[in-house]
């Protein structure tokens, strides 16, 4: 039984999507579909976030059959229950690769632009303990901390872009739609690591407390991340080109570093920048721990979640240490995104979705209120 302390609103919800999307990705976005689509950037980022939107309502849907219950539970009943073991224990090393590639990337960024001289080690130890201090006290501190911060995360990052629009060149984004399918493709592709995030909704549906409103918060949180990273794309490709673009690896932060805020007192935008993305990572990595760690605790049938955040704490870490540059970093990324991620947001919530039609489980419509 779930208490109602334990749960979260339909606002929360929202925002929590949102934040836990809005991670690691949000950086290299403009350079990854720049890569492949060039002028075509901004069709990919929308077809990206479109089938990002259709995918996390077909997993909302999974998950609203069944709403006591998390993946961990309900995947037993649509599926064998040896697949679903196998399927859960991939799903949580998913939760874990995901945190530990956000943690490497923030570790980095961070030592590049602010922490120069702190070892990426002590940045990666700090962040990870502070995760899990919130994370063992549930889903609910999580939601709170990310409806507080998302103002300060949102709105700098939106009025910040505009003096730089005297600096936008359109012609940046012509010729439009002569980009061959298979690139386009590509480059809806290569979006998948910055729109992921929305997995978590195989685990937090019980700890919703108006379940009936998940269609809504996934919309709203979806559109809205669709609207930001066009937003974000459109300007840093508006500026420096699609040919510029794709040879940054944190296109997003050296356009900010090129913007001249008017009688703006702080000197370098950019550390400004890092401080508010610090929050979005942080939300994010959060998230992904504490989805690990309850997913984990239902799946051994521990009696709280809370006993296995710190031990999960070392095994996060030493993932995050496996690649040896930030190069392989984002190569291990991509290869996250196109094969983890293709199969855990895209082919399992079909399949799912398709057996439980044909079976025919699963609390129907009429009764979820």
């Amino acid at each position: 039984m779930i208490k109602n302390n334990d749960k979260i609103s339909e606002n929360q919800t929202t925002i929590l999507i949102f934040t836990t999307i809005l991670g690691a990705g949000i950086l290299s976005l403009p350079s990854d579909v720049a890569k492949e689509a060039g002028p075509d950037s901004l069709i990919v980022v929308l077809l990206g976030g479109i089938l990002a939107l259709v995918f996390a309502r077909i997993i909302g849907h999974i998950a609203s059959k069944f709403p006591t219950e998390t993946f961990v539970e309900y995947s037993a009943k649509i599926l064998t229950k040896p697949f679903s073991i196998i399927l859960n224990i991939g799903l949580i090393a998913y939760f874990l690769i995901f945190c530990s590639l956000n943690l490497r990337i923030f570790a980095e960024v961070s030592k590049s632009y602010l922490l120069n001289n702190t070892p990426i080690e002590i940045i990666m130890i700090t962040l990870l303990f502070t995760s899990g201090y919130i994370v063992r006290y549930g889903i609910e501190p999580i939601a709170r901390m990310s409806e507080i911060l998302f103002p300060v995360m949102v709105v700098p990052l939106l009025i910040i872009f505009l003096p730089a629009i005297v600096d936008l060149d359109l012609s940046n984004f012509l010729p439009i739609l002569r980009t061959s399918p298979l690139k386009l493709l590509r480059g809806i592709l290569s979006t998948t690591y910055s729109y992921s995030g929305f997995e978590i909704l195989y685990v937090i549906f019980p700890y919703i407390m108006k379940g009936e409103k998940l269609k809504r918060c996934i919309n709203v949180s979806l559109f809205s991340i669709i609207f930001f990273y066009i937003y974000i794309t459109f300007y840093t490709i508006g500026i420096f080109g699609y040919k510029e673009t794709r040879v940054q690896l944190w296109p997003l932060l050296t356009v900010i570093k090129s913007i001249n805020f008017p009688g703006f007192f702080i000197e370098n935008l950019e550390s400004l920048i890092m401080g508010i993305w610090t929050f979005a990572v942080f939300t994010s990595i959060s998230s992904f721990h504490y989805t690990a760690a309850l997913s984990l605790s239902k799946l051994i049938k521990a009696r709280e979640h809370t006993y296995l955040v710190v031990p999960l704490i070392p095994i996060i870490y030493l993932m995050s240490l496996i690649p040896d540059s930030i190069v392989k970093v984002y190569r291990y990324a991509t290869y996250a995104a196109e094969f983890l991620t293709l199969f855990f947001i895209i082919l399992l919530p079909i399949l799912m979705f398709l057996i439980l039609k044909i079976k025919g489980i699963g609390v129907k419509d009429d009764e979820k209120n």
